[in-house]
Formats: structure tokens, C-alpha cells, sequence
């Protein structure tokens, strides 16, 4: 296991597509302070409905759609925080596309290659080398997210005259939930690279599951348990993807314990999956 950690992690920082990855989200970040630092400066031009309806628009199950929208929560005459863009970029899951297009390159570089058969042969138990995968990509998503961090501070501190943090104890909560949910969406990911064995599939699907496409079929869903009763059922609140953009910015014990829940429950289940199906399959 030693020696396919170190593989792995040769593997990671060999690959130039991580970096390149990186320096793109980082200019992205920035790009995207410098334009919600330009509309904050024109709040003052809104008329008096229009900041209401901004000020009143919050993130439920139900108003969850289609696409990628970054909304910044700072409410009307406060500064714009870096925890408040971290929260607005975090939330749009703007970030879990970066770390997916990367986790589909690694985990089936070796697949398309055809390297796997020279390691997989000489290994008694394949499914170590999911495991071993995984642990690389959990440090490339800590390292991902942290790069992100520290791009948001560097804009915030550009672009906004007043450099404010926000709440460290709200701020370090919040995070570490995400660093978990979003290490369950770079798994899951993995999982269905592995399952296709096909680059372009693997990355649409992931790009898919970013933009809420799955939100058309937990509609579905949530409509068939409303008929048998179930009307507070929303399937969203029990997804990776969908606790990412549910999670409050101070959120309480419930909603601790339900993100941390699902995070490690998608993490161990498609872990699993692939083990096995990486153990049975004639590579």
C-alpha cells in the first residue's frame, strides 16, 4: 500500500494538467471578486425593490435550478467579507468543478494508457489501489481548497477597499464540512471514471452533476413522495452535490451532523463500489 501511495502521489504531481487546473481556478477567482466588487459599487444605483428581492432571497430545496449562479450573500450596507465570496463560490459549486475535471484526468490515466495491467497484476488485492487513489485525491482536494482560500483573500484584498474575514469560528465550520463534501463529490467522480472507463462520458457527467441537472429528477422525486404523503421529502437535502448548496454559512448541530453524515456515507459507498468492481473486472 506504501509503494501505491507513492506511485499516486508521483502520479499527481507529475501530472501538468493539476497545475494547469489550478492557475485556471485561481484566475477565476480572482475574475469573479473583481465583478462582484463592481456590482456591490452599483447597489446604490438599485431602486428600493430590487434590493429587497436580494435581500430576501435565501437557498431552499425549492428554488434550487439549473446552472451555476454565484450570489454573494452581503446584506445592504455591510462589506463584503472573504467568507462571504468563499460562501457565494463554495455554494455554486464552482470549486467541485475544478477538483472533478481533475479527479476524472488522474483516475483513468493509467486505464486509458493501459499501465494498469502492468500494476494490476502485481498487486494480490486490486481494490487497495482505490484506496490508494483516494487518499491522493484527499489531499488534492485539501490542497485544492486551500489554494482557493488563499486566491479568494488575494482578491478580496485587490479589489475591495475594506479587507475584512468574517467570522473565524462560522468560517472553520463551514469549511470543514465542505472540505468533506466536497472530497465525496471528487470520489464519486473517480468512481464513475472508473465504472466508464471513458474520459469524455466521466466528464460530462460530472460537469452535469456542478450544473444541477440532477435537480430535474429529484423533482421527480420529490413529487412521487409528496403523492404518498411524504410532503417535507426533498431528496436534494440527502445528496452530496445538494448539501453543498444548502449548507448555511453558520450552520447549526443538525446541519453539522447531516452534511458530515452524507459526506462520509457517499464517500465510503462509491469507495466501495469501485473496489469491487475494479476487484472483478479483467483488466
Amino acid at each position: 500500500m506504501i509503494n501505491m501511495l507513492k506511485m499516486d502521489f508521483y502520479r499527481m504531481f507529475r501530472t501538468r494538467s493539476m497545475y494547469v487546473i489550478w492557475v485556471i481556478m485561481i484566475v477565476s477567482i480572482i475574475f469573479t471578486t473583481a465583478l462582484a466588487a463592481e456590482e456591490y459599487d452599483q447597489q446604490e444605483e438599485m431602486t428600493a425593490s430590487q434590493q429587497e428581492e436580494i435581500a430576501n432571497r435565501n437557498t431552499s430545496p425549492e428554488n434550487v435550478n439549473l446552472g451555476m449562479s454565484v450570489i454573494v450573500p452581503t446584506e445592504d450596507g455591510r462589506n463584503i467579507t472573504v467568507f462571504d465570496m468563499i460562501y457565494a463560490n463554495a455554494q455554486a459549486k464552482c470549486i467541485a468543478l475544478f477538483l472533478v475535471i481533475f479527479t476524472v484526468i488522474f483516475s483513468t490515466a493509467d486505464i486509458n494508457s493501459g499501465y494498469i495491467k502492468n500494476i494490476g497484476g502485481q498487486v494480490s488485492k486490486r481494490w487497495q489501489l482505490i484506496i490508494s487513489r483516494a487518499g491522493v485525491l484527499f489531499v488534492f482536494t485539501i490542497l485544492s481548497l486551500l489554494i482557493f482560500v488563499l486566491a479568494q483573500a488575494f482578491g478580496n484584498w485587490i479589489f475591495l477597499e475594506n479587507f475584512q474575514w468574517g467570522d473565524a469560528g462560522d468560517f472553520l465550520r463551514y469549511m470543514g464540512i465542505q472540505i468533506l463534501l466536497h472530497y465525496a463529490f471528487v470520489v464519486i467522480c473517480m468512481t464513475i471514471a472508473i465504472l466508464l472507463k471513458n474520459n469524455v462520458f466521466s466528464m460530462i457527467i460530472a460537469i452535469c452533476l456542478c450544473m444541477n441537472v440532477m435537480v430535474i429528477l429529484y423533482s421527480l422525486v420529490d413529487q412521487v413522495a409528496a403523492k404518498l404523503g411524504f410532503t417535507e421529502f426533498h431528496l436534494l437535502e440527502h445528496t452530496v452535490t445538494g448539501n453543498m448548496t444548502l449548507l448555511s454559512m453558520t450552520p447549526d448541530k443538525q446541519a453539522c451532523l447531516s452534511g458530515i453524515g452524507v459526506a462520509v456515507l457517499f464517500t465510503l459507498a462509491m469507495a466501495l463500489i469501485g473496489s469491487f468492481v475494479l476487484e472483478k473486472r479483467d483488466i
